[in-house]
């Protein structure tokens, strides 16, 4: 006999969350009423005469696409969603301008959850004298479509790691359109680096902190009114001097708001 199944509770298909990644940060996507990701496949047949007379698919491509249905809202001040509006304006773009990396998971405990980039289109809903204004957004998957760890109750601070491999004269940073002073590496030390990464526009004062030394390698923990934020990765500019210089920045842990 089959198991009984009467103790299981059933799973709503409301139960999703939706981020698009909007200048580095991750940002809700509100008003979804309806969600949909399917992943489908390219099969080629790969039978032959001694198969038994049977078919034999064979996956050798995948695809994706998401597809939300949302309600175009206003909030209190009569602004539309960020996120909504976001896509909207993606929808008009073609190629990398046209592009959005977005994220979702249950927020049951179904294990589902996933991140991709794709491209956008924007489909704004009519209707009747008593209907509702909305919209359709496809995201059509732009290569992998990657599993990830469900966004955590808690938010993560974003860490970064700055090493320098091969040490050039000086070297400049840039998040974004600002970018630091050459920093003389001969002088760098842990304090130096905090005092130039916090003076850049878009991370500001009290916002990281930096431990480390040229040697060992610089922790970059990012915090105040970035603690949650998926930070854009520091970038290495303009190296000077010295025999074939190298300074990396990768990502430690990426930060996001509590899910």
């Amino acid at each position: 006999m089959p198991p009984d199944t009467s103790d299981l509770d059933a799973t709503l298909a409301r139960n999703w969350a939706v981020r698009v990644k909007i200048n580095g940060v991750w940002t809700w996507i509100k008003g979804i009423n309806s969600f949909d990701a399917p992943i489908s496949d390219s099969l080629q047949e790969a039978g032959d005469y001694h198969s038994g007379g049977w078919g034999a698919q064979i996956s050798t491509e995948k695809a994706w696409v998401a597809t939300i249905g949302v309600g175009r809202k206003l909030d209190p001040t009569k602004a539309p969603d960020p996120g909504v509006e976001y896509l909207r304006g993606l929808g008009l773009n073609a190629g990398a301008d046209g592009m959005a990396e977005i994220q979702w998971w249950r927020t049951d405990g179904l294990p589902d959850a996933y991140q991709g980039r794709g491209t956008v289109n924007f489909t704004s809903a009519g209707g009747d004298k008593t209907g509702l204004q909305g919209g359709t957004i496809t995201i059509t998957g732009y290569g992998k479509l990657n599993d990830i760890e469900k966004p955590t109750a808690v938010a993560v601070n974003e860490v970064q790691r700055l090493d320098i491999v091969s040490a050039p004269t000086s070297f400049k940073l840039k998040v974004l359109a600002a970018e630091t002073a050459a920093l003389t590496v001969s002088s760098l030390d842990a304090a130096t680096l905090q005092t130039a990464i916090v003076g850049l526009a878009p991370i500001g004062s009290g916002n990281a902190t930096v431990v480390g030394s040229n040697a060992a390698g610089y922790v970059v923990t990012f915090a105040g009114a970035l603690a949650g934020v998926d930070v854009p990765t520091l970038q290495v500019t303009t190296l000077v001097g010295g025999s074939s210089p190298e300074v990396t920045v990768t990502v430690v842990t990426q930060g996001h708001p509590a899910g």
